[in-house]
């Protein structure tokens, strides 16, 4: 429920927005280019079928101007045909007909029906003779021919004076109705008087009869391409011939007043209109083509088009709202987590980019703040670090490696070396004003020359009183292989080197006293105390000097345990740390046996003490339990005494190592039910594709850092990686025994993409996870 609220509100969130925003528009830009390219095939569609239909128009008009050309070069023949003229030009006696004359003329031009189709019908007036020649025979009465071969709406009169009686030069009739012997058609006219040219008075008329059809077959090979309409009309608007359309829907469209006022090309309504004008006679040719079939192809590609567009813009918006959502959710979630941590008084900004930009900028800007703050507390913590490292309050060897490297001014080179205390003379008991700045001025001075004749050594200085310095001396890297003699000598040379120097230029005195060498950084307090046991013991010789603590210390006569070394010894105990143990306590017997000549009452003392330290250890975890505390309790109690040396380093080294050995365990035990837990929670979440260190450090209750470095060193590869095989392992599973596609299956196993899960499954398996599922199947 609370992440179905959280998706609302985030599709609600104006980074939401702005990201869906971008999407949709970045989607429009090829929806524009779709729609684009389908108008512009749309019109090469169109242009296309209007000029493949104009050009088989020309050619049909450039086909019937040659056949009406032949028409015309037959007429011209039959004028200049010998035996035709010869018959024109005889002076006929009306009872007496030269049937010879007739019969081989007729003859000549029978032969003419066979050139051509359009001459299939024709007849030849003889004006002479009042006779018509056909290509069948010869009518010497003409109304017997007109009996046989007439117009439906002439009568003999009208086609005597009209076609025969008048004189005609290359003239076309438009089409009519004719009956021809018995059979009704429409036939267009072709009237030429003759001879050729004759203008007042004619000899004869050759009239050829062309049926429409034959001139209708030329042009319906169009309208049957696309199922529209053709016809011819002459240059008078009168029809000459026509396909799928009659007079009526002629005159209905007004096409000739269309043509006239817009040659070519034009569309009317559902029709493109296409026409043509003949430059040998000056018919127009029009076709009329349905502008749906034309464009046939084109809503074809309008259909495919829009099909397309709305199915990439359905998907394309799907796909904007689940990238908007992938990319606005994590910058939601930073917005989210910056407004919790900074309050009211955070960057408010005009937008998330800019509020995260503002917040961003003031966080780098503290961070340097605070980096400059820091460089100048360096000092302060250097000096903080000296002193607690002198005074012993570190718990462990690691503490103090830790915070040694996270201060630059503290990297020494060798942890070994010595500390010395240095006192100014002739202050003792003298407290003002005046005083403490004399001895600040001393101190500056001191230590400044401490600084130029180091020599060897690097030092790090700090105030331990207002007239004594604390000096922690180490060797430099180009020193490391001085000798423990050669250093003593150094050493010494170094401070009587200062001590005459600042006696004769400033006139400050001051004594100096050294502790005895420390081999680790966490033993130096020890070499710090005594060095102050040898201060002390300084105030009972007559001159001030240079002292070691290992001139004084033979004059003792009690036993060596300070409490820091306990309390180091205790530490080192708790955390299992065996070698320090050991170094620590071989220490103690070097101080006590080998540097002293101890007493058998101060030996028994200080066994006393080592026992107390035990039964101190008892009160700490891990020694609480009843059992543990039982057996190690009866061990510390039978620890005897022996008068040997060696047995006595041998049975407290082993009771140490039984107490170490139990923290040990107790860490493992530890260590391995924290790993299991670990592996649980991997094993029940490893589905999540936000799955991080964070989010197992809550469950498990240990910093992250930790976690991380603990499951490393405990089975010896990374988290991540362990995460890995527990997905690939599931991913293999679900490719054997599901038919679960290989997207499903990279978000049931917890990645975010395909991409990133191909990837993964390669790098573990060794192969993609499509081959692998084609191999086991």
């Amino acid at each position: 429920m609370m992440k179905l609220t959280y998706n609302l509100k985030l599709e609600h969130s104006p980074i939401f927005r702005s990201f869906l925003i971008s999407y949709v528009l970045i989607l429009f830009i090829p929806m524009v280019t779709g729609f684009i390219s389908y108008y512009v095939s749309s019109d090469i569609i169109k242009s296309s079928s209007l000029e493949a239909s104009a050009m088989m128009l020309n050619q049909s008009k450039d086909v019937l101007d040659r056949r009406m050309e032949e028409v015309e070069n037959i007429t011209r023949q039959l004028s200049l045909d010998q035996e035709l003229n010869y018959v024109l030009n005889q002076q006929v006696d009306v009872d007496h007909y030269d049937v010879y004359a007739l019969w081989k003329s007729w003859r000549n031009t029978a032969a003419y029906s066979l050139t051509n189709t359009f001459l299939e019908d024709f007849y030849i007036y003889l004006n002479n003779y009042h006779a018509i020649f056909t290509p069948s025979g010869v009518y010497v009465r003409p109304d017997d021919f007109f009996d046989l071969y007439h117009y439906e709406d002439v009568d003999p009169v009208q086609w005597k004076q009209g076609l025969l009686g008048s004189i005609h030069r290359r003239e076309t009739l438009p089409s009519k109705p004719f009956i021809g012997n018995g059979k009704k058609s429409n036939v267009i006219t072709y009237l030429q008087s003759i001879p050729f040219d004759s203008f007042q008075h004619s000899l004869g008329t050759a009239v050829i009869l062309i049926d429409e059809n034959e001139i209708a077959k030329m042009l319906e090979r169009i309208p049957k391409q696309y199922g529209g309409w053709a016809y011819i009309s002459d240059k008078d608007g009168h029809p000459i011939a026509r396909v799928g359309i009659d007079d009526a829907q002629i005159q209905a469209m007004n096409i000739p007043q269309l043509i006239s006022q817009q040659p070519g090309n034009i569309v009317e309504g559902e029709t493109l209109l296409i026409s043509s004008k003949s430059t040998y006679n000056g018919w127009v040719y029009v076709v009329g083509l349905p502008k749906s079939i034309v464009l046939k192809q084109s809503v074809f590609i309008a259909k495919v088009t829009w099909t397309i567009t709305i199915s990439t813009l359905l998907l394309g918006i799907v796909a904007a709202l689940l990238f908007a959502y992938r990319n606005s959710a994590p910058i939601n979630r930073i917005v989210s987590v910056f407004r919790e941590q900074t309050g009211q008084g955070s960057y408010k900004g005009k937008n998330a980019f800019d509020f995260l930009q503002g917040n961003i900028s003031d966080l780098l800007a503290s961070q340097r703040s605070l980096e400059e703050e820091l460089k100048c507390q360096l000092p302060l913590l250097e000096d903080a670090f000296v002193k607690r490292l002198l005074k012993g309050e570190f718990d462990s060897l690691q503490e103090v490696q830790t915070l040694m490297h996270s201060l630059p001014s503290m990297k020494l080179k060798r942890e070994t070396g010595h500390v010395a205390i240095i006192r100014i003379n002739g202050y003792s008991g003298l407290v003002s004003q005046e005083i403490i700045h004399e001895l600040n001025a001393a101190r500056l001075l001191i230590k400044k020359c401490l600084f130029d004749s180091s020599g060897v050594f690097q030092l790090n200085v700090t105030d331990i009183d207002s007239d004594k310095i604390g000096i922690l001396m180490t060797l430099k890297e180009e020193a490391v292989h001085l000798e423990a003699e050669d250093m003593t000598d150094s050493l010494s040379g170094l401070f009587e080197q200062l001590r005459e120097y600042v006696k004769e230029e400033y006139r400050i005195q001051m004594t100096v006293a050294i502790g005895g060498s420390f081999q680790s950084l966490s033993d130096s307090s020890r070499s710090f105390e005594e060095a102050r046991g040898a201060l002390d013991y300084s105030v009972f010789m007559e001159e001030a000097e240079t002292i070691w603590y290992r001139d004084v210390i033979k004059e003792s006569t009690t036993y060596y345990y300070p409490i820091d070394m306990e309390l180091r010894m205790l530490n080192a105990v708790k955390i299992g740390e065996l070698q320090e143990v050991h170094r620590i306590f071989e220490q103690l017997l070097a101080h006590n046996f080998t540097e002293r000549q101890l007493s058998a009452e101060m030996v028994q003392q200080l066994f006393g003490e080592l026992k107390g330290t035990f039964f101190k250890l008892l009160q700490h975890s891990p020694f609480t339990d009843q059992a543990v505390s039982q057996g190690l309790k009866a061990r510390i109690e039978h620890l005897q005494l022996s008068a040997s040396l060696d047995r006595f380093r041998h049975d407290i080294l082993e009771l140490l190592e039984a107490f170490c050995s139990r923290v040990l365990k107790k860490k493992e035990d530890s260590t391995g039910e924290m790993i299991n837990k670990i592996v649980d929670f991997l094993d029940q979440h490893y589905s999540d594709s936000d799955l991080n260190l964070y989010k197992i450090s809550v469950d498990v209750e240990l910093p992250e850092k930790y976690i991380s470095q603990l499951f490393k060193d405990h089975t010896g590869e990374n988290l991540s990686d362990y995460l890995e095989k527990i997905r690939i392992k599931k991913a293999t599973d679900l490719l054997f025994n599901s038919q679960h596609t290989i997207d499903e299956i990279s978000q049931y196993v917890g990645y975010n993409s395909a991409h990133a899960f191909r990837r993964a499954f390669k790098r573990v398996s060794g192969v993609s996870p499509s081959f692998y599922r084609k191999t086991v199947n």
